[in-house]
This record gives C-alpha cells, sequence and structure tokens, in this order.
C-alpha cells in the first residue's frame, strides 16, 4: 500500500464499495480545493482510468491520481444513505 495513504473503512462503506466493485468500478478519492486556502476529499462511484493508482481497501478498489503528492492522507470512509441522499463520506483521523 502507498504510504502517503492510511485509509479505513466502515462496515457500511465496506459492503457499498464492494457493491461498487462488482459493477466493474472504483471509489474516486479526488481532492478539490475547498475556500482560499484548504483542501477538501470527495469521494464519488468512477471508472478506473490510465493515470490512476488503485489502492485495495479490505477488496474495495481505490482509485486515486498523484494529487498533492506530499500530502498523507489519513481518514475513514463512511457511507451515508438517507432518502435521496447516499453516497460517500471522508473523516480525517
Amino acid at each position: 500500500m502507498d504510504r502517503r495513504f492510511d485509509i479505513r473503512l466502515t462496515e457500511t462503506a465496506k459492503a457499498a464499495g464492494l457493491q461498487v466493485a462488482a459493477e466493474g468500478k472504483g471509489i474516486r478519492f479526488s481532492v478539490v480545493r475547498s475556500g482560499c486556502c484548504s483542501l477538501a476529499v470527495t469521494l464519488y462511484p468512477d471508472a478506473e482510468r490510465m493515470s490512476d493508482h488503485v489502492l485495495d481497501i479490505e477488496g474495495v478498489p481505490i482509485l486515486v491520481r498523484d494529487e498533492y503528492p506530499e500530502m498523507h492522507w489519513s481518514g475513514l470512509i463512511d457511507y451515508k444513505a438517507k432518502g435521496l441522499h447516499k453516497g460517500f463520506h471522508w473523516k480525517t483521523i
């Protein structure tokens, strides 16, 4: 595993991620600018691209690019579904 990533999954995120994997996709780990000088992680199902590095976290493919190579990402991926709102969420640990 890439030492820049210390990622864990909740049981609900693992189950949802395995479903995404069964559909031939992975969970995209994307870093976006948030505000004037902050970064935020977004997570969503996506197809693998040639430029991706694939992390296998408990059988769930996490798709990352070489964005911000100097950063270390440590966190927990959760999955929540409430009504029409559902998706993966990042929690820094």
